[in-house]
């Protein structure tokens, strides 16, 4: 038998003390169970009252939660991060799914046209995947994403903003970058070889300039093989031996 003992009132809940145990009761179950001052109720009545009590919490906090759009892994692993039972959760999400709320197709969906520009069809794979999204709905969507023609409006603006870099240096610079955004190999270096022209460089030039930094912040060393290490300096940035030799001698 559990007995009432004490009633707080409380801005959004009832704190009510079964016997020696505090119970945060939600306003609706409250008033279902008309719960009063030395109320008493059998085991079985108790844990119903209990049961109803969290189902009406975690439902108020589920419909919260899903003001953001999110996945049916998102919103159970935050129910579970909340203390929700499976069985609530279970209920929960058939509830939510049934209204609509929750719906991994449209949340898919939209997720890959948000995305699509910023992150390679492989990237969103994984991104979803961790999201509970079925592998074969990814698919369904990603497949239809045209890499070759988002790369070939990304790699041009990317050249646009380096500067001062041999044109190797440019190709591991792009290259790398999109490789790490899961962007196949292939399609990658086809579309440098396209844009490359875009980066207007002279290289003679920048090999000037850095032959010329280095000499002066090397002047005071005392080596003899110091001007061996500064093109080998040069030459691992990226620029050809017959280029660095022609800019040291001009």
């Amino acid at each position: 038998m559990k007995t009432i003992k004490e009633i707080e009132k409380k801005t959004k809940s009832y704190q009510v003390l079964f016997d020696d145990e505090w119970v945060s009761i939600e306003p609706e179950i409250f008033l279902k169970f008309r719960l009063k001052l030395l109320q008493t109720f059998d085991t079985k009545s108790f844990q119903s009252l209990i049961i109803e009590n969290d189902y009406v919490h975690y439902d108020k906090l589920g419909i919260i939660h899903l003001k953001k759009m999110q996945t049916t892994k998102e919103l159970s692993d935050y129910l579970r991060s909340k203390g929700a039972k499976e069985g609530i959760i279970k209920q929960l999400v058939t509830k939510y799914t049934e209204r609509k709320y929750l719906d991994d197709f449209t949340y898919a969906k939209f997720f890959v046209q948000l995305k699509q520009a910023s992150l390679s069809p492989q990237m969103i794979h994984n991104q979803l995947r961790e999201k509970g999204i079925s592998h074969e709905m990814i698919e369904g969507f990603t497949k239809r994403i045209d890499e070759q023609g988002i790369l070939s409006e990304q790699i041009p603006k990317k050249l646009k903003t380096i500067k001062n870099k041999s044109k190797r240096q440019v190709i591991q610079t792009i290259k790398g970058y999109y490789l790490r955004k899961g962007y196949s190999s292939e399609v990658v270096e086809a579309q440098i070889k396209k844009s490359l022209s875009l980066y207007d460089v002279n290289e003679i030039e920048l090999i000037k300039k850095e032959y010329a930094k280095l000499i002066k912040k090397n002047m005071r060393k005392d080596d003899p093989d110091i001007e061996h290490k500064i093109i080998q300096k040069i030459y691992a940035k990226g620029f050809k031996i017959e280029d660095i030799k022609k800019a040291i001698q001009s």
